[in-house]
C-alpha cells in the first residue's frame, strides 16, 4: 500500500479528530509465520488518527485501524498455506506489532539477499521505517521489507493483506532478491512490483471463487496502485488525483466482473454446479459447456 504519501497532512490532520479506545486483539492461533502485536490504546489511538488523510484517499476505513480481525489474519493464514516457495515460507508477517530486535535479527539472518544489499540498503530502510519511524505509529500504511523478508500489517483489510503477501511471494519467484529490490528506485519499476502483488492477491481470490473478496479488492487495491501512478504526475497532488482514477477504474472492474459471473452463472448455473461441470472430463461437448469455455476465454 501506499507509503510515504502527504506525511504533513496526516500530521495537520491528526488533531482534528476525536479518539476511541481500541478493544483487545484476537488472533487465530498459532502460525509459525504469523507474529501477533499486543493493542496499546495509547499508540494505536494517536496512529489511527494520523492515518485519517490516507483512509480519505483511499476510501477505506480500515486503512491503518491497527486492529487486525481474526476473518482478516484467517484469509492471510489461507493464502499461505496454498503457496509454496521456499523463500516465501520464511517470511514473517507481523500484524500491528512493533519488534526491532527481531526485524534487525531478520536482516542479519536473511540469507536471500545477499549481504551487501542488507549492509548498504537493508539496515538504513529498517531502521528508518522499521524502528525510528514505525508504520505502528506513523501512517506509511502496510508494506513489505525484502530486506528482512518481513510484512508489517496495520490495517484489517484482507485485500491488502493478500496484496503484501503477493509482494513477499512475488520475491520469493526471484533468484536474485536483492537486485530486484534495488530496481525499485527506478522509474515505474515500482508500478511493476505493485501490480504483481495485487495480481497475486486478486488471482488466489479467483481460484478461492471468493466474488465479494474479489470486488473488495478491485475496490481497495486499485486506488492505492493509482497512487503510485499519480506519483509520476506533474502535479502538485498526483498521488491523490491517481487514487480518483484508480477509484473510478476499480469500480468499473468490478460491474464489468459482475456482468462476467451472471453470464457464467446463466451458462453453468450455481458456482457449485458449474465447478462439477468444469471438473468433469467423462460427458459430452454440449452447448452449456461450450459457452462456458468461451466465458473461461475471456477471463484469460
Amino acid at each position: 500500500m501506499s507509503r510515504r504519501r502527504i506525511i504533513v497532512a496526516c500530521v495537520v490532520a491528526g488533531f482534528s479528530a476525536g479518539c476511541a479506545f481500541t478493544p483487545p486483539y484476537v488472533g487465530q492461533g498459532p502460525h509459525l509465520q504469523v507474529r501477533r502485536g499486543h493493542a496499546i490504546p495509547f499508540l494505536d489511538v494517536p496512529a489511527e488518527i494520523l492515518a485519517l488523510p490516507g483512509k480519505l484517499i483511499l476510501w477505506n476505513g480500515a486503512f491503518c485501524n491497527h486492529r487486525i480481525s481474526q476473518a482478516t489474519e484467517a484469509k492471510l493464514i489461507s493464502y499461505l498455506n496454498a503457496k509454496t516457495l521456499p523463500a516465501f515460507e520464511q517470511t514473517t508477517y507481523r500484524l500491528n506489532e512493533y519488534a526491532p530486535f527481531q526485524d534487525l535479527g531478520a536482516l542479519m539472518r536473511n540469507k536471500q539477499v545477499a549481504w551487501p544489499y542488507r549492509l548498504l540498503l537493508g539496515l538504513p530502510i529498517t531502521v528508518v521505517y522499521d524502528i525510528v519511524l514505525t508504520g505502528r505509529l506513523f501512517p506509511w500504511g502496510d508494506y513489505y521489507n525484502p530486506y528482512t523478508n518481513v510484512v508489517h500489517l496495520y490495517s484489517d483489510d484482507a485485500a491488502v493483506a493478500l496484496h503484501e503477501a503477493g509482494h513477499a511471494y512475488d520475491f520469493a519467484d526471484y533468484p536474485l532478491k536483492g537486485t530486484y529490490a534495488l530496481l525499485r528506485i527506478l522509474p515505474f519499476l515500482d508500478l511493476y512490483q505493485e501490480w504483481m502483488a495485487s495480481e497475486n492477491a486478486v488471482a488466489y481470490l479467483v481460484e478461492q471463487q471468493d466474488r465479494e473478496g474479489e470486488f473488495h479488492a478491485y475496490r481497495t487495491l486499485w486506488p492505492a496502485y493509482g497512487t503510485y501512478g499519480g506519483a509520476y504526475l506533474p502535479l502538485p497532488l498526483g498521488s491523490i488525483a491517481g487514487a480518483g482514477v484508480g477509484h473510478i477504474a476499480g469500480r468499473f472492474k468490478v460491474k464489468e466482473r459482475r456482468e462476467y459471473y451472471k453470464r457464467m452463472d446463466a451458462v453453468l448455473g450455481a458456482p457449485e454446479e458449474g465447478l462439477r461441470r468444469l471438473q468433469s472430463s467423462q460427458q459430452p461437448a454440449t452447448k452449456s459447456s461450450n459457452g462456458a469455455t468461451q466465458l473461461l476465454e475471456e477471463w484469460e
